[in-house]
């Protein structure tokens, strides 16, 4: 990042004539993405490097707990202090040095309890801590993907982790939907990163749901993935229909009635492809929020979903066919609705 740039936006800041999130955004308009890239890779480069050089040989002749859970702040302290600074290769060092952190002080913590759960309780823990440090926003999504995931592998029922799928998936729509409202606060760059790791959980979540008569997960969820299935369904189609419900709020009530009324008959018929009614609801979302990236995204589940729906054994081919053709029917009405409704306005 230019570092004229940089002083610029803080003298600026400082004359009072731009606010905090304006300087963080003119700062983050920097190098090109082919030398962010490059800066990137030489600086994870380093960081192995100098872990390797420095911590290796200490946990090496070191048998106790405290020693490594003392290194392990060390690195977490520096890559705090790393991260307020502002070149694009100590950010990214800064990112390497605290996964690197955290993975010493999770194994420190198995190591002492003997336990798989309590270390993922504590990595848990520990990455929503930093999220109250100066992380950057890589360094947000991995911290909160992680978090995550180290929950979801605490929960042991298909029909929590279908309920909690689904909140997921709510939560991402709610956040899309109120884009406008907190993308000028003070913490709107983590929100941005929840934002974005929640809408990608609910994505995969949600192809897992669909998933699960191929999935052999009795090991992890138990023996109630009918249960689940049918819960990722019912709550798949009350998202998708209280979404369109928000968005047509300054529709007629005929236009609006008749799109709930055309969203409920969808969801009847796509009733077994959960994933693909969560997905849609995402992807109207993210539209209404401007991102064509994740609107891409989006799309791309919704054409997983309909690929597994269409090559599952459940149901026999005629059966699928028939779904697939009515519910294109009555996307065409839809379509046919939309456009009487923005001649009418014209």
């Amino acid at each position: 990042m230019n570092s004229e740039k940089i002083l610029t936006s803080e003298l600026l800041q400082q004359a009072d004539i731009i606010d905090e999130a304006q300087m963080q955004q003119l700062q983050q308009h920097g190098s090109p993405w082919w030398l962010q890239i490059l800066q990137g890779i030489a600086a994870w480069i380093a960081s192995l490097f100098i872990i390797s050089a420095f911590i290796g040989p200490i946990l090496a002749v070191s048998d106790g707990s405290t020693i490594k859970a003392g290194v392990a702040v060390i690195l977490l302290a520096g890559s705090i202090w790393l991260a307020t600074r502002r070149q694009e290769f100590v950010q990214h060092l800064s990112v390497s040095v605290a996964l690197a952190g955290q993975g010493l002080l999770v194994y420190t913590l198995y190591e002492l309890f003997n336990h798989v759960d309590a270390a993922a309780y504590a990595c848990a823990v520990i990455t929503a801590l930093l999220l109250l440090s100066p992380l950057n926003q890589l360094h947000q999504r991995l911290s909160i993907s992680i978090a995550l995931i180290c929950l979801l592998s605490l929960l042991h029922s298909a029909t929590v982790v279908a309920l909690g799928s689904n909140v997921l998936a709510a939560g991402a729509i709610l956040l899309w939907c109120s884009r406008l409202k907190w993308a000028g606060i003070r913490h709107a760059d983590k929100l941005k990163s929840l934002l974005e790791v929640t809408t990608l959980a609910g994505l995969c979540l949600a192809l897992m749901g669909q998933c699960l008569p191929m999935l052999d997960l009795s090991d992890w969820l138990g023996n109630k993935l009918d249960l689940a299935r049918a819960l990722y369904s019912a709550l798949g189609s009350v998202i998708l229909i209280s979404t369109v419900f928000w968005l047509s709020r300054f529709a007629t009530v005929p236009s609006r009635l008749a799109l709930i009324t055309i969203t409920t008959a969808l969801c009847v018929l796509l009733y077994p492809a959960s994933g693909l009614l969560v997905s849609t609801a995402l992807m109207l979302a993210c539209f209404y929020g401007g991102s064509t990236r994740w609107i891409l995204l989006c799309l791309l589940s919704m054409l997983v979903a309909i690929s597994q729906f269409y090559y599952q054994l459940q149901l026999n081919l005629l059966h699928k066919s028939a779904i697939l053709a009515f519910s294109g029917l009555v996307l065409l009405a839809a379509w046919w609705l939309l456009q009487r409704y923005q001649r009418r306005l014209a």
